[in-house]
């Protein structure tokens, strides 16, 4: 074994360590944010109301803005998720949490990845895109699983209804991860 093979080799062992200690991070703050979610859907019931079958609560998408940013995709997915398995299960949440999270989620979530390719100093903007997801895609899915009216005013009923909960749940979430920065926390400690 050569002199190269040997750096080689400690590069692949250190990488290695590096993307399990990252995973472990992914998962820890995943499921943080879950019991988070979770405890200010329910403990907070002056921060929802329930209109035409959707609960309003930014506060699910405060936590949907900073899972998608802090820790991408997939694990923002599963939070998401999470979150609205748990709120369906125990009656504190709607059909709704499922595909309204987890498409304001994805969305949050690829723009992050966007951004830290183009310009990673401006990727917690990528929060503030969390109510195109939720509002068109998780409202016209809302729509489709129970109209409002057979007609386009339905629509955006459910439009006007996530964005009321989603808008403000997005800036807050984007004025949580400019604390998290100060703090020192990014999305840089997590890939």
């Amino acid at each position: 074994m050569n002199e190269k093979d040997t750096f080689d080799l400690e590069n692949d062992s250190e990488t290695s360590r590096l993307q399990s200690k990252n995973l472990v991070k992914k998962v820890t703050v995943a499921a943080i944010l879950t019991a988070v979610g979770v405890i200010l859907s329910y403990l907070n019931p002056f921060a929802y109301f329930t209109l035409f079958g959707t609960k309003i609560n930014p506060f699910a998408h405060v936590i949907n803005a900073i899972s998608g940013v802090l820790i991408g995709i997939t694990f923002g997915v599963i939070t998401a998720l999470g979150i609205a398995i748990i709120r369906f299960s125990v009656g504190i949440g709607t059909i709704h949490a499922f595909h309204g999270g987890i498409s304001g989620v994805i969305v949050v979530g690829i723009f992050a990845l966007i951004l830290r390719k183009i310009k990673p100093k401006y990727t917690i903007l990528a929060s503030l895109f969390e109510p195109i997801g939720t509002v068109f895609i998780g409202g016209t899915i809302g729509f489709l699983i129970a109209p409002i009216g057979p007609s386009i005013e339905g629509l955006f009923i459910y439009w006007g209804l996530f964005a009321a909960s989603c808008i403000p749940g997005a800036f807050i979430g984007f004025l949580m991860l400019l604390i998290l920065k100060a703090a020192g926390i990014t999305w840089e400690d997590f890939f």
